[in-house]
């Protein structure tokens, strides 16, 4: 069986887990980057060791020469050379220094490969914490062990790349992890893909990240070709970051990727560029970056300062943004493009970075300005755009730039925002059209920057924020809902097939009030829900889907050993935007948002299916149970339903138990209670106190056997629900390739079909949420609260003067 995605990231995350609670993730990380290296490597150097081997076989070379052969690290090409110190059979047996058994591992491998020269030496197993050691002998040994339950080769993935993308969650836990330091070395995946889908890396090209971090930006431009259907292995990738420890990270993530050929350097971009060409620096089609925000620097033995021909910015007071931007410029073919991520700061700040800023404005290199929303990015809540710049801009957009405010479309995390699938194509959508999107994106001419003093503030240029809300004063003292306040919504209750008169009823020529069968605020919901308008269109939509699957199932279903997953994806958000044209409650970014949500989910198991097929491994185990085990899953839920009623029963023997301090009222409490009372009753001795304590001592008896009853019950769901799962597992090893398929494509439907729903609701709710306003603002008028106050204020008087008070 294949190794799944699933199960090497929760491998992975395991093992980082054994090791959390003992340090912070910027300390052991290196050591799981380590381990999972060391394996990866040593077990597809058995894979080559053994062709090797059979290949010289064959050629009936005798055992001494093929031995010798096997060795020889000449024999393998473009692949590590594993030493016998580091490969895994070895390290597997290790008991005694252990630490230092794997640091010459390390070391080994390091010599061995010209390639990997100060890639591995960072890592020490032996390192200390003041005098104790920080992972001691036992927990490596734990480690190696836990690493060892998978092999690492390429023959044992479900997709190619399924270690490189493990390995990109791995950095994303840790960066998780690391909060603050986690943007020192890793940039979020989806701010990543924004940017690559801006420049469009194509085939051929020489790309660069001039502060490349872990590598994401360059790896995810090679992925766009494979995604566009190129030829993702005509790309060249050059990266530099001044970190020793993230540069390592990132040879690790391009050799874990199969990317052997990645020119990566360690040293400060600003200081001492790495890439040299005809005595200059180098020159790329594309440049990509997340530059450290304002950081300070030194025009000290800076070499190549002719690549800042607009200026210097102050070395202190942590303003090097443009100097960043000005390296990238200058590192630019003639016809190349840049996408970088820079504080809001750049685009309005005075003295020389305005200076700098009106020079590159002039040149008329920047193609458009992107403001993001806040708290993408880990350790800094700066407020963040993006800058487009080309050294070829197209006709139509000589002499302007395109200004996008995205800063209000996002989801929300936990302790993160990050860019929806919908927000990056939507970015994309106006940004390749250079749409005019009411309060969203503005293609301004240059004449108008240079008027407001090459101030770029985005907000200057597009401006979203919400029109100001009516109030209208008649209203709110007398009641009725204003008639013009109505009609701003028609478009919306248009878009559902409804319209103002399903809700409302005249009171005036001015005003309206709610139908007199919206007698609560809680009716709302329930009359937009059953709304025949609504019904509908929900209707239209899962028959526009159901066609549209029918029709782009029949390629999926031609995927195994075909790789069309690029054009797929190509066409069919076409193709379903199409087939939704009908349904006006959506607009067309909501339609291709259904796709690319969907998209996520599936593309790695769109993937698997090319490489291994209908593997019974991307089939929920719920899927199974439906298809083929509906009798057994009945059962569950019977005694499901046997557990719920023993809970309720004994939730209400307990709640009548009276006793002094009802909030600790518990099942172990009130037991305990009960015994005390029982004993206190028992020692009194009397007829009456032994009466009582019989009636104790019976509800304390139901108590425990209803305890007792919960107690196998749950026993026997946790039998039957094993029972299931053995049955699932024995199920899925004689599947057809035909029931696995069906079961596949069924998984596949239902996730574009959940994604539909979920914006068709978000919409529904949108038409409840404004009519729910109007409620709670206009419904009770303050002259109803002034008469309710009066009558209660004369209720209080008539019984004040009824106790004898008077006024």
């Amino acid at each position: 069986m294949k190794i799944t995605l699933a199960q090497l990231e929760h491998h992975l995350f395991t093992a980082a887990d054994n090791l959390r609670g003992k340090m912070d993730a910027s300390e052991f990380k290196e050591y799981i980057f380590g381990m999972l290296f060391l394996k990866r490597v040593s077990d597809q150097f058995d894979v080559e060791q053994q062709a090797i081997r059979e290949k010289w076989t064959k050629q009936k070379l005798s055992s001494k020469q093929i031995e010798e052969l096997v060795d020889d690290p000449t024999q393998y090409g473009d692949s590590f050379y594993v030493p016998p110190k580091a490969r895994w059979e070895n390290i597997l047996v290790l008991h005694d220094n252990v630490g230092d058994e794997l640091n010459k591992a390390l070391g080994e491998l390091e010599a061995h490969n010209e390639e990997l020269t100060g890639v591995l030496k960072h890592i020490d197993f032996l390192a200390q914490i003041g005098t104790k050691r920080k992972v001691k002998d036992a927990q490596l040994v734990d480690l190696i062990h836990h690493f060892n339950k998978y092999r690492l080769t390429n023959e044992d993935f479900e997709f190619p790349d399924l270690l490189g993308a493990a390995y990109e969650y791995l950095i994303k836990d840790f960066a998780d992890s690391a909060g603050k330091k986690g943007g020192e070395f890793y940039t979020p995946a989806h701010v990543v893909r924004l940017l690559v889908h801006l420049i469009k890396p194509q085939a051929g090209m020489y790309v660069y990240d001039p502060t490349c971090g872990s590598g994401g930006m360059l790896i995810q431009s090679k992925q766009y070709l494979d995604e566009t259907g190129q030829d993702a292995k005509n790309i060249a990738l050059y990266g530099q970051d001044n970190n020793g420890t993230v540069w390592a990270i990132c040879k690790m993530n391009m050799f874990l990727h199969n990317i052997n050929d990645a020119q990566i350097e360690n040293e400060d971009t600003l200081q001492s560029p790495q890439f040299m060409e005809r005595g200059y620096i180098k020159k790329f089609d594309r440049v990509i970056a997340n530059p450290p925000f304002s950081q300070n620097y030194s025009r000290a033995s800076m070499e190549y300062p002719q690549r800042f021909r607009y200026g210097f910015a102050p070395e202190t007071g942590k303003k090097a943004d443009l100097m960043f931007v000005q390296h990238m410029i200058a590192s630019l073919r003639d016809s190349g493009m840049m996408a970088t991520v820079m504080p809001n700061g750049v685009l309005f700040r005075g003295g020389t970075e305005k200076i700098i800023r009106e020079g590159i404005v002039n040149d008329d290199i920047i193609e458009a300005i992107i403001a993001l929303p806040q708290h993408l990015f880990y350790g800094t809540g700066i407020p963040a755009c993006i800058l487009v710049i080309n050294k070829h801009k197209k006709k139509e957009t000589k002499g302007k730039i395109l200004f996008i405010n995205a800063d209000a479309e996002y989801g929300e995390g936990r302790n993160q925002n990050f860019l929806r699938p919908e927000d990056i194509e939507k970015i994309e959508y106006v940004f390749d059209r250079k749409i005019d999107e009411p309060k969203y994106s503005r293609l301004v001419d240059l004449s108008e920057i240079k008027k407001n003093e090459y101030n770029l503030n985005i907000r200057r240029y597009v401006d979203n924020s919400p029109d100001p809300e009516i109030e209208d004063v008649k209203a709110h003292l007398e009641g009725g809902i204003p008639k013009r306040e109505i009609t701003q919504f028609e478009s919306l209750f248009k878009k559902y097939k409804t319209k103002s008169s399903d809700f409302f009823d005249d009171i005036n020529v001015e005003y309206a009030k709610f139908k007199s069968d919206i007698s609560d605020k809680e009716d709302i919901k329930e009359l937009v829900g059953t709304h025949e308008g609504i019904l509908t269109v929900k209707r239209q939509a899962n028959k526009a889907l159901a066609g549209w699957w029918q029709e782009a199932r029949k390629k999926v279903e031609k995927f195994p050993k075909n790789n069309h997953v690029a054009e797929f994806r190509r066409k069919e958000i076409v193709s379903l935007k199409e087939a939704l044209s009908e349904i006006k409650t959506l607009d067309d970014f909501q339609k291709a948002a259904v796709f690319v949500n969907w998209w996520e989910g599936v593309r790695y198991d769109l993937k698997a299916i090319v490489t291994v097929g209908w593997s019974t491994s991307l089939i929920p185990d719920e899927y199974v149970k439906k298809a083929f085990f509906e009798k057994e899953l009945i059962e569950i839920e019977s005694i499901e339903i046997s557990i719920a009623n023993i809970q309720e029963a004994l939730g209400a023997i307990v709640e009548d138990v009276e006793m002094d301090d009802e909030e600790e009222k518990t099942i172990k409490a009130v037991k305990t209670y009960l015994k005390s009372q029982i004993d206190d009753l028992e020692d009194v001795g009397k007829k009456e106190a032994l009466e009582e304590a019989k009636k104790l001592e019976k509800v304390l008896t139901l108590i425990k056997d209803k305890e007792s009853k919960l107690k196998d019950t749950k026993r026997a769901l946790k039998d039957k629900e094993r029972e299931l799962e053995v049955k699932v597992e024995d199920k899925k090893k004689l599947f057809t390739e035909a029931q696995a398929r069906e079961l596949i494509l069924q998984k596949f439907f239902d996730g574009i079909n959940y994604q539909l729903e979920r914006y068709l609701s978000a919409e529904e709710k949108k038409v409840v949420s404004v009519l729910m306003h109007r409620w709670d603002k206009y419904q009770v008028p303050i002259s109803f609260i002034e008469s309710d106050r009066d009558k209660s204020t004369k209720k209080l008087f008539k019984f004040l003067s009824e106790l004898g008070y008077k006024k």
